[in-house]
């Protein structure tokens, strides 16, 4: 169905997308493309980023037209800002360090979001397929990978992976993902995805994918392009608001390039801006959630006033109302299941569990000084359950949740920023289930219990040391903004 968007011609929104030339990279020129009814056009046709299966000739085509671009990029020298090596070590340097990737930061959605966006212009530009999106992995739906990444005479294959599926994995199941996606706070929301998924889909693929050098392997970029489509579906489907914070929006990146190689700026505000005015994610489902939003049947207005909602945000921070202390720093080694016992007094332990899941939020805030030497190993959390092992069943009314390690530790001064990470998860649900079902009484002190678990057969260094820099209970408000009635989505 055809809309008018004519409507959206006034000219503070022509000033606004001319100012706005980096997100099309070249798609909203109004100089070069004569007028706002191309740039209208241009937004209304950008490329779609599909989800990659079987028996879909749309996605057959996505595809074949990113193998030509890997091997384009492939053929290029080293010294050329597009080429593969070149566009890889953006990310990180294997067996090195990362470079200017953002993990453990505010910015690990944006960040990525802007990386997915110039590498994709780039393959646009070296295939001359001008609406190439794309493809992202949706490890939900579809635990293993693509045939077309298995065949050994294609570009798209690497021989280093370890595991070619997720399937089984608990970072991927509804019961993992589901919780996550009901936070409303962006910062909170980000960290989990970063923590659970995200880590553990570069680490449970193993090999290039699973070290600073991750870019080298195409998989990587259909992975980054679903963690960006959580985002996406998160914000945009699904209602939730990012930050408008003017530090955060701020933040910018000098080190991408263009689809012909030349350097662009690029800052965060803009990366909120980029899946409505550059791309579109034809819509899959993330655990429970469906699809209850189609960007392409909205009408201008609608459209417009969805956009007005992503620019304005909300005014979300990662704010911790209470903190119980449960360890301070302290190193620790994985050979056998890690118990760390609370001095929880009765009347903090009866305010956490009785927390308000409507206003408020319990998570587990585990925060390491480093980074471990190995990351061939993920740790489940369970609370108060004494003789947690790899063997108690993820179903158990204990278990809290599991984080993964994304890159090991780097050598001083290598890299952009620290990659000491802070990995959350929530409790409220757990906590509140122990208390109902009589498993946790009043005045037992609060016991976590950490159990490591190896991506393969077994770790392969299990004297690996964690270096804790503080766990706690952190209890966060949930971020509800009061809109207008008719400032919703659209809809």
């Amino acid at each position: 169905m055809e809309h008018d968007w004519t409507g959206l011609e006034d000219p503070g929104r022509r000033i606004f997308i001319k100012g706005l030339g980096w997100v099309g990279l070249g798609l909203i020129n109004a100089t070069l493309l004569g007028g706002c009814e191309s740039i209208l056009k241009s937004i209304r046709n950008r490329p779609v980023r599909r989800r990659l299966r079987t028996g879909s000739a749309a996605v057959d085509n996505d595809i074949a037209i990113y193998e030509d671009a890997v091997a384009a990029m492939k053929a290029l020298p080293n010294g050329n800002p597009r080429s593969w090596f070149a566009q890889a070590e953006i990310h990180g340097t294997a067996g090195v360090s990362f470079n200017f990737c953002h993990h453990g930061t505010q910015h690990f959605f944006s960040w990525h979001r802007a990386y997915l966006l110039y590498f994709e212009r780039i393959c646009q530009t070296l295939t001359g397929e001008s609406k190439f999106g794309l493809p992202y992995w949706n490890w939900n739906q579809n635990p293993a990978l693509n045939p077309a990444f298995l065949d050994g005479t294609s570009s798209l294959f690497d021989g280093t992976r370890v595991n070619t599926s997720v399937a089984g994995e608990t970072n991927f199941t509804n019961a993992t993902l589901n919780p996550i996606f009901d936070d409303g706070n962006f910062f909170t929301f980000g960290s989990q995805i970063e923590g659970t998924p995200h880590n553990r889909g570069h680490t449970r693929i193993g090999g290039t994918m699973g070290g600073f050098g991750s870019a080298a392997d195409p998989v990587f970029w259909t992975h980054h392009c679903m963690v960006d489509y959580c985002w996406a579906k998160w914000n945009i489907e699904l209602d939730n608001d990012n930050t408008n914070d003017s530090g955060w929006l701020n933040t910018s990146w000098n080190h991408f390039v263009d689809g012909n190689g030349n350097p662009v700026n690029v800052t965060a505000a803009m990366t909120t801006l980029m899946p409505l005015l550059s791309y579109r994610y034809e819509c899959s489902t993330v655990g429970k959630f469906g699809c209850p939003l189609d960007l392409t049947a909205l009408s201008a207005e609608e459209f417009r006033r969805l956009e007005a909602r992503i620019k304005e945000g909300a005014e979300v921070r990662y704010e911790i109302r209470k903190r119980v202390v449960i360890s301070e720093a302290m190193t620790l080694t994985i050979e056998r299941p890690i118990e760390l016992k609370s001095e929880v007094s009765t009347n903090d332990f009866a305010a956490i569990v009785d927390a308000d899941a409507s206003r408020e939020r319990v998570f587990l805030s585990i925060r390491y000084a480093e980074l471990p030497e190995t990351n061939d190993f993920f740790l489940r959390a369970f609370i108060n359950l004494p003789g947690a092992n790899r063997q108690t069943p993820v179903d158990s009314d204990h278990y809290a949740g599991a984080f993964s390690f994304f890159g090991t530790r780097m050598p001083p001064g290598r890299g952009e920023h620290s990659h000491a990470p802070e990995f959350l998860i929530n409790v409220t649900e757990t906590l509140k289930t122990l208390k109902r079902t009589g498993r946790i009484q009043s005045g037992d002190p609060l016991t976590v219990h950490l159990v490591p678990l190896p991506e393969g057969d077994q770790i392969a260094r299990p004297d690996t040391r964690l270096m804790l820099r503080g766990l706690e209970f952190v209890v966060s408000p949930v971020t509800i903004r009061q809109r207008n009635p008719d400032d919703n989505r659209g809809s």
